[in-house]
């Protein structure tokens, strides 16, 4: 029988269903799913009432000693198969026993699961334990035809979880499940904060991104209008008391391989001001490019940056932050820190407010347009769209052009030029009306695409606004059947 969503659950329909299917999955032996995640994501939520659903055994490491983590692991064992298991001395025998214990127990119904949430605590002291895990699965896996019985690894150091299953370690081709727990899109984290006004949803989204653990700490999202969303403001982000006064640090902290935090948040900060190669980054915290290759890569196998690639030239990726709000933290907060510490924010805010509107809302609203051209384009009549992504159209003229979105055809692929672009948008978030000028840049573009040989002849052409169109690019568009995308198409509440 399927397992229900439980609603308290909000969205990850999919994830759910993929992990019921998992869970609930007759087939014999131990079959070992991997789920990862930043923080403040929703991982252990899920998981935990996965657990309650199916009757089984979730535990979650600390950072403790190898002994401390036995015992607790004795401990939530003990509590699931309702009698004492008694203490561990070694994670074979630990490992061994829950395999016995859940697979015995009388009456149940269904198969047995076994969660370890925060594993990297556990190997940070064990390293031995995924080997553990490859044993144990030699041992009871589906060819065994041992009971049925299902391990899931779940953890926040990325970096950590995604090498699980690389080529040279233990569980590679152990694990039938490999699920990565990302943030809320923009429309599913406009509905959690249950922000009726569009605006404070694209602000909050802006500031913090769409992890849901955010709410828990936050509460509320600002009432409509600058100062509503400034006290919002001041009560979380720009308050020293609260916790995301330093949420950077606590990402960092995640990973066990950053020690040197100083270097990273440099990175971070040049990144958000707009270095986007390793040699602009280098530039401005004083390194090498090529000293910096290990401090990227990390960086990059982590999800703190992003790099992404142009989607019609052979070039060098570009690099960008991957959350929202340690953008905000690296351009708004931490140049004003002593103005926030000694509570005298107003001023420092006034002195950002260009700043907040070209470097945060601005690539953010980009990024938003290019989400929704890829998700939900298809509500406009968009029906092939395939990879999305930002080029750079050479042009003698104007001495080139950034384009913020370009869509290529489901067949065609990337950096290839036979591709065919099937969209070419502008998007804006500042507070002027988008006018006609938009479009006939778009225009320009798109003659210069196909100048160069590219297919870009049918490509439609977009204008993605924040702040609402001027009545003569109305008229453009109803004339060239451009598509005009404000913040009500966006959310869906159009």
């Amino acid at each position: 029988m399927p397992i229900l969503k439980p609603a308290a659950l909000f969205a990850r329909t999919h994830e759910w269903n993929e992990l019921a299917r998992f869970c609930t999955d007759q087939a014999p032996g131990l079959r070992i799913g991997v789920v990862r995640g930043r923080r403040r994501h929703g991982k252990s939520f899920l998981l935990e009432h996965l657990c309650r659903a199916v009757g089984g055994v979730y535990t979650l490491a600390l950072q403790q000693s190898r002994t401390m983590a036995l015992d607790r692991f004795a401990d939530s064992l003990s509590q699931g198969a309702g009698f004492r298991v008694g203490r561990f001395d070694s994670w074979v025998e630990a490992m061994d026993t829950a395999a016995d214990v859940l697979t015995s127990r009388r009456g149940q119904e269904t198969v047995p699961l076994l969660v370890l949430d925060e594993f990297p605590y556990l190997v940070t002291h064990s390293p031995e334990l995924p080997s553990v895990l490859q044993a144990l699965y030699d041992q009871r896996g589906p060819s065994s035809g041992k009971p049925p019985l299902r391990i899931v690894l779940c953890g926040s150091a990325i970096s950590t979880m995604s090498t699980l299953l690389a080529g040279d370690q233990a569980l590679r081709g152990r694990a039938v499940i490999d699920m990565r727990i990302g943030p809320f899109g923009f429309r599913d984290a406009a509905e959690y904060w249950g922000a009726a006004d569009l605006d404070t949803a694209f602000l909050v989204d802006a500031v913090l991104g769409g992890a849901p653990g955010y709410r828990d700490v936050v509460g509320d999202p600002p009432e409509p209008g600058d100062e509503g969303f400034y006290a919002w403001l001041e009560r979380s982000v720009f308050n020293p008391s609260h916790i995301l006064f330093t949420e950077p640090e606590y990402l960092l902290a995640e990973d066990p391989r950053i020690s040197d935090r100083a270097t990273y948040h440099a990175i971070w900060e040049a990144v958000s001001s707009g270095a986007a190669t390793p040699t602009q980054i280098g530039g401005l915290v004083g390194m090498d490019a090529k000293a910096l290759t290990y401090h990227l890569n990390i960086m990059k196998a982590a999800a703190f940056v992003r790099y992404e690639q142009d989607m019609l030239l052979q070039r060098k990726p570009v690099i960008t932050v991957a959350d929202p709000i340690v953008r905000f933290h690296d351009l708004i907060v931490r140049p004003n820190l002593v103005d926030f510490e000694l509570r005298e924010g107003r001023a420092a805010w006034e002195r950002c407010r260009e700043t907040f509107s070209s470097k945060v809302l601005g690539p953010h609203f980009e990024d938003l347009a290019r989400q929704w051209t890829l998700r939900y384009g298809r509500e406009r009549g968009l029906d092939d769209i395939g990879q999305v992504g930002t080029t750079t159209v050479a042009c003698r003229e104007h001495q080139g052009h950034e384009i913020d979105v370009v869509a290529l055809s489901r067949t065609s692929r990337a950096r290839d030029k036979r591709a065919r672009i099937t969209l070419l948008g502008e998007a804006k978030a500042t507070n002027k009306a988008r006018t006609a000028a938009d479009l006939r840049r778009l225009e320009h573009v798109r003659d210069l695409l196909c100048a160069q040989g590219w297919d870009a002849g049918d490509a439609v052409l977009a204008v993605y606004t924040r702040n609402g169109v001027a009545a003569d690019l109305v008229e453009r568009a109803e004339e060239t059947d451009a598509l005009l995308v404000g913040l009500p198409e966006m959310y869906g509440r159009a």
